[in-house]
């Protein structure tokens, strides 16, 4: 008699490793894009509302989901200051699919980029992460959302 182990919706990871270099590839575009501050180029690769929860730090009780063009007018060159960028450009990522939860049906993948590594800034600190929500639209990407992570 034999074990038999079935899994359900997870795919495994060397069916992810193409769909890793697509998204990785995306959100260095998107990266690109911001740093040359090509905003319009950036509009047809983002969706309509994008999470920003960077938008609000001040106003934490706001809903975090803004208009693609107010958050590229008014919060992204807030959010995307050198240091970020510089940060950024390490290209220390992780990628994961994140369509499971019904509670974020505004992203389908994250990747996130480590902008802070463990006990960079002292003993114990856990580091921090950029992430970058991504929307799968008839085969492509778009940018929904960026956050920061501990």
């Amino acid at each position: 008699m034999g074990l038999q182990l079935i899994c359900y919706g997870q795919k495994s990871e060397d069916n992810q490793k193409p769909l890793q270099a697509k998204a990785e590839a995306f959100t260095q575009q998107i990266i690109n894009l911001i740093t040359e501050k090509n905003y319009k180029a950036l509009e047809p690769l983002t969706t309509q509302k994008i999470y920003c929860s960077l938008c609000f730090e001040a106003e934490p009780e706001k809903k975090a989901f803004v208009n693609k063009n107010i958050f590229y007018s008014k919060h992204a060159n807030a959010i995307f200051n050198k240091e970020l960028l510089e940060r950024l450009k390490r290209n220390e990522t992780k990628f994961s699919p994140d369509g499971s939860d019904p509670g974020f049906g505004d992203r389908d993948y994250i990747v996130l980029y480590t902008i802070n590594r463990p006990n960079e800034f002292g003993d114990g600190h856990e580091g921090a992460q950029f992430v970058f929500w991504l929307k799968e639209e008839k085969g492509n990407f778009k940018l929904s959302g960026v956050e920061t992570i501990p």
